[in-house]
């Protein structure tokens, strides 16, 4: 297939490129051919792969990535300043037929960049729709599935370590509560659980609208501020100045030791080994130059 070398077609395989080494590091399989093969998770499937192979079903869609994290099928974009604006029933609806043969029990958008400043500066603009474009702000404001922000970097990819375990909201707040863990309360659906009376949310999936509709269901109750738990990374890139500062949080970082104890004994970011790959039976694959013609 003709590459093209426009500046536009460069940025978006080095993006690409970004959102696959940072789902490497967090131990996806990366080395997939074919959406069918997202069906054992975590996994992460290129559409770009597919151009130039016969009919292409994505299509001229934004799709960065299709991610599976256990139960849920996630649409990834890559959102840079300035990319544009989007058909976004178009997205919605490839997205939608493309994933059906996984048969995911849900579904959501994972809207990632270089950074997580960098990803809000643009999600966050007011730029008015013409006709069926929506600009990224636009289509972040609109979706009714979940919406997670992930910045591409080591702290993006812990982020979707954590995710990719099953439960990991319930299973990383009793870890970090301990003894003061007290089950959420059926009549507050946007919290993992109580501490101390107020609502605690687990944020390392960074889903800041889950967190904006906690922050006003407790401001009508009149709860006080609610607690948040994140990533250091995280809290000093976004939390702090959104929640802390303005009195809407309080917000605490999650402990060298309760991630240890989450992830177990496969804890951390995938390390792959600097050696030579060994064969099952323990030898090396043999690959002599290729010689001209």
């Amino acid at each position: 297939m003709q590459r093209g070398y426009r500046e536009s077609d460069v940025l978006r395989r080095l993006s690409i490129s970004k959102l696959m080494l940072t789902a490497y590091l967090a131990g996806f399989n990366v080395f997939t051919t074919g959406i069918e093969e997202l069906k054992e998770a975590p996994a992460l499937f290129l559409p770009s792969n597919r151009r130039g192979h016969g009919t292409n079903p994505w299509a001229n869609t934004r799709i960065a990535g299709v991610a599976a994290l256990e139960d849920t099928a996630c649409a990834v974009h890559y959102v840079r300043p300035g990319i544009g604006k989007i058909l976004f029933s178009d997205e919605l609806a490839a997205f939608t037929r493309n994933i059906s043969p996984l048969k995911a029990a849900s579904q959501a958008f994972i809207f990632c960049g270089d950074s997580y400043g960098e990803l809000l500066s643009e999600l966050e603009q007011e730029d008015p729709d013409t006709g069926r474009l929506v600009s990224y702000g636009g289509a972040y404001r609109r979706l009714q599935l979940p919406a997670y922000l992930l910045a591409c970097d080591d702290t993006g990819a812990l982020q979707l370590r954590i995710m990719s375990r099953p439960g990991y909201r319930e299973k990383l707040t009793r870890i970090a509560l301990k003894s003061k863990y007290i089950p959420p309360p059926a009549d507050f659906p946007h919290c993992d659980a109580l501490f101390g009376g107020a609502p605690f949310l687990l944020a390392a999936d960074m889903d800041l609208r889950r967190i904006n509709a906690a922050v006003e269901a407790a401001r009508e109750r009149h709860l006080g501020p609610i607690v948040l738990a994140a990533l250091e990374g995280q809290a000093e890139a976004v939390l702090y100045a959104r929640y802390r500062d303005t009195g809407k949080a309080r917000v605490f970082t999650l402990t060298a030791s309760a991630l240890s104890e989450f992830f177990g004994a496969d804890g951390g970011l995938y390390d792959p080994s600097h050696g030579p790959f060994m064969t099952s039976k323990g030898g090396v694959i043999d690959a002599p130059l290729i010689k001209a013609h």
